[in-house]
């Protein structure tokens, strides 16, 4: 994929801006990654640039400091009060509509992120140091590094193990290829379906894990 950025002139060294404001850098693995602030200062994340909406991403945009010389203190002046009450056609109503009342909408946990047989993979990092969402069929995949040992595909029910041959180093894109039928039938048997706001929940989860989120996937994108 190709994106651009810019690089501020206050921006620490290594660091650039996308067009939208946040932050990115390259990472150990040369992966352009987005950065947050822990204080004053950036770090890199675990946000491949690209793989996900970053205003979805509990991330902050750029923000130079700006220096301040003085401060003054300003008085606000109040607006006026109106009456508490009014007539209209001789019937009094109240003038002042009543706040409306805030409703906070439900937090939303995918049934996957309730089951242990999905969550165990957050300790598997001796194989695994990527997560993303294969495109067809749509659903959670993990590996690790150019040449993993093996590859991970959810099915709806437990992990789909896909191992290299061991006569050869292959990339992700081969090893999955000749598996791209069975996984559609078991995902299709097991009623999976894999909504956007899931993608959004399972990224900072992977976050948390400490594995890079490639976002969506086609197997030519390995």
């Amino acid at each position: 994929m190709s994106f651009y950025a810019y690089r501020p002139y206050d921006v620490p060294p290594g660091w650039f801006v996308t067009f939208d404001g946040y932050p990115i850098t390259r990472n150990g693995s040369n992966i352009w990654v987005y950065g947050t602030y822990q204080g004053s200062a950036l770090v890199p994340t675990s946000y491949v640039v690209g793989s996900i909406n970053p205003v979805s991403l509990p991330l902050v945009q750029y923000a130079g400091y700006a220096k301040v010389s003085s401060t003054q203190s300003v008085p606000l002046t109040p607006l006026p009060v109106p009456p508490a009450t009014t007539s209209i056609v001789g019937m009094p109503v109240d003038a002042i509509a009543p706040a409306p009342v805030c409703t906070i909408p439900p937090t939303y946990v995918p049934e996957w992120a309730t089951l242990s047989s999905f969550t165990s993979i957050g300790a598997w990092n001796r194989l695994v140091d990527r997560m993303g969402i294969l495109e067809k069929p749509r659903t959670p995949i993990a590996w690790k590094g150019d040449w993993p040992e093996v590859l991970f595909v959810w099915t709806g029910r437990s992990w789909y193990q896909i191992k290299a041959r061991s006569d050869m180093r292959e990339p992700p894109s081969e090893m999955i290829k000749g598996h791209l039928y069975s996984l559609m039938r078991m995902i299709n048997t097991n009623s999976f379906v894999w909504k956007d706001m899931d993608s959004a929940v399972l990224a900072n989860q992977a976050a948390v894990w400490g594995y890079l989120w490639m976002g969506r996937i086609a197997p030519a994108d390995f």
